[in-house]
């Protein structure tokens, strides 16, 4: 009866964990961050440990239609789902966001290109290397980006040497769209890419007067394909610089 139990007990720590695994983490170098979204649900397991009642949580969401992330507190075993993705957050202590892995967004390709070179691309805070942009130094040759998970923060560095430069991106949704909602600059900051970045004294993009070049106009493919986004810069439009930019998907109530 005994190794009945132990059995049963065993068998329950497996299916918990899966059910943990089917959802990841959401955090920075170490640093978790916590939903402030309204909760579809909110409770606490204060009698359970805290391992018991994570996976609780996570079975709960995981058992819940709509539930696509949770937060779970450590010290008063508090679990939120959530049915929705991340639109606000802060970074509270002893709190975690779990996102369910996969979803809608899997796979959602972005339609890029940069004038007159892209140099660096990073996904929610990730470097992702430039084989993915075969075409990263020939603005007039788009490149697909597929998007690997809910994008929170996208930044870019691009480069112009002469002319009007800038860059220009897309989903075919139209969910992704550069206009003056993206900020854009000629200055480095120290963790300019990461999604915990406060990039609130940036300037919002400016438009490129690439919009208007011949060489754009010329190329109706190109034109179709990015109906609906615009050509950004930094508001200096310089010459010979680099240019970062970046989008936030989420709001930060708090950043470290």
């Amino acid at each position: 009866m005994n190794q009945l139990k132990l059995l049963m007990a065993i068998a329950q720590i497996q299916f918990s964990v899966a059910n943990i695994n089917c959802f990841q983490k959401f955090e920075e170098d170490s640093v978790s961050f916590c939903s402030c979204d309204p909760a579809i649900e909110d409770r606490s397991w204060s009698t359970f440990s805290f391992l018991e009642a994570l996976m609780l949580c996570s079975m709960r969401c995981s058992q819940t239609a709509s539930c696509v992330a949770y937060n779970f507190f450590n010290a008063t075993n508090q679990c939120q789902l959530f049915n929705q993705t991340l639109n606000k957050f802060s970074v509270l202590s002893g709190c975690q966001y779990y996102l369910r892995n996969g979803g809608a967004e899997l796979n959602r390709p972005l339609l890029i290109t940069a004038d007159d070179e892209l140099q660096e691309f990073f996904f929610n805070g990730e470097n992702i290397s430039l084989s993915y942009f075969p075409n990263a130094k020939n603005w007039s040759q788009l490149d697909t980006f597929n998007m690997p998970s809910e994008p929170f923060v996208i930044a870019l560095k691009a480069y112009n040497m002469l002319f009007n430069g800038g860059m220009i991106a897309k989903t075919p949704d139209g969910y992704i769209l550069t206009n003056e909602t993206w900020k854009c600059t000629t200055k480095y900051y120290e963790g300019w890419h990461k999604i915990s970045y406060n990039d609130s004294f940036w300037p919002a993009g400016s438009y490129s007067k690439k919009l208007n070049d011949t060489d754009w106009l010329s190329d109706p493919y190109l034109v179709s394909i990015f109906s609906g986004a615009d050509w950004i810069t930094n508001v200096t439009a310089c010459k010979k610089c680099a240019i970062y930019c970046r989008k936030n998907f989420i709001d930060k109530e708090h950043t470290k």
